[in-house]
């Protein structure tokens, strides 16, 4: 129970770490407007957000590198790695698209469905909206929401939190993670341990969704980031990979830029009728995703 308690609390470490660096970056910002002689209210915001999101990134970066020789994705990749030459990663690259696609879909259309039925929740999240420059469409803006924030979150949460999470639900393991620092990922084969459980890994996918979903900040991000957390944490334990959630992330966000081409959706029986196809594509290919993966024949995804 208490190792649970300190990876969980160093979960949500990570996202204090993170929100601490935006505030001393943005201060630094204030000071420097001050003797500079120009107002930080001038700035763009989608500047002042990439500029943010880089400073992220590169933490996020140098924490999963010192990370990565003890982690568990580390341990899964020595140990299973993903076969099948040039085509298996080309149909493994294909199904991760498609999951990210069919996920917006869904989540887009149920998400909507739910602010219908909550017009002041709506109203409140039009505004935040509005007021944080969600809605822009600009070149920076796109290139922040499609590619900057795949590569960001998924350092974060898919790589750093996620492995705090296996961590406090997995005791079991704690020979990997206390080895020597300077071991190779590949020496992690031979390091004696017993293997991550069913239900640990279960929980860690949770936790980091829930986490994942509380670092938007808001109640409308927060549920639909959450739910698709939970699909993202499967894809890495699943793939072993993070590039492979990268590019579920970076699918899934341009996803929300190309829903305007589905301009036949008009009526609730076309919402319920589409909702309905993406749901069966969204589970076609996970199953073709976990069958590239090599996994049907696994006893467990992270043995």
């Amino acid at each position: 129970m208490l190792n649970a308690m300190i990876w969980a609390l160093a979960c949500f470490g990570v996202v204090a770490a993170d929100i601490a660096l935006s505030v001393v970056l943005f201060s630094a910002l204030g000071v420097a407007s001050v003797f500079m002689g120009f107002s930080i209210d001038d700035l763009d915001i989608q500047l002042l957000q990439a500029v943010a999101q880089t400073a992220s990134f590169l933490m996020a970066l140098l924490w999963w590198r010192y990370l990565w020789p003890r982690s568990f994705m580390a341990r899964r990749q020595s140990e299973h790695p993903l076969g099948g030459g040039a085509r298996g990663a080309w149909k493994r690259i294909a199904c991760v698209i498609v999951i990210g696609l069919a996920l917006q879909v869904v989540v887009g259309y149920v998400t909507d469905a739910a602010l219908s039925l909550l017009p002041d929740a709506a109203a409140d999240y039009s505004e935040l909206v509005e007021e944080t420059g969600m809605g822009d469409t600009s070149y920076l803006a796109v290139l922040t929401t499609v590619l900057g924030a795949p590569f960001c979150e998924e350092l974060l949460v898919r790589g750093i939190i996620f492995e705090f999470s296996l961590r406090a639900f997995n005791p079991q393991c704690r020979p990997l993670w206390k080895r020597r620092r300077r071991a190779s990922a590949q020496d992690g084969a031979m390091v004696p341990w017993a293997a991550p459980s069913t239900w640990g890994i279960a929980a860690a996918i949770v936790l980091q969704a829930a986490i994942f979903g509380f670092m938007h900040m808001n109640w409308v991000q927060g549920c639909y980031a959450g739910a698709a957390g939970l699909i993202f944490g499967w894809v890495l334990v699943t793939t072993g990979k993070l590039r492979y959630t990268i590019l579920l992330h970076f699918a899934f966000n341009a996803g929300s830029y190309l829903m305007t081409l589905l301009w036949f959706v008009n009526t609730s029986l076309d919402v319920v009728v589409t909702v309905a196809i993406a749901g069966v594509i969204l589970v076609e290919a996970m199953r073709s995703l976990r069958h590239a993966c090599g996994m049907d024949a696994a006893s467990a995804p992270l043995p």
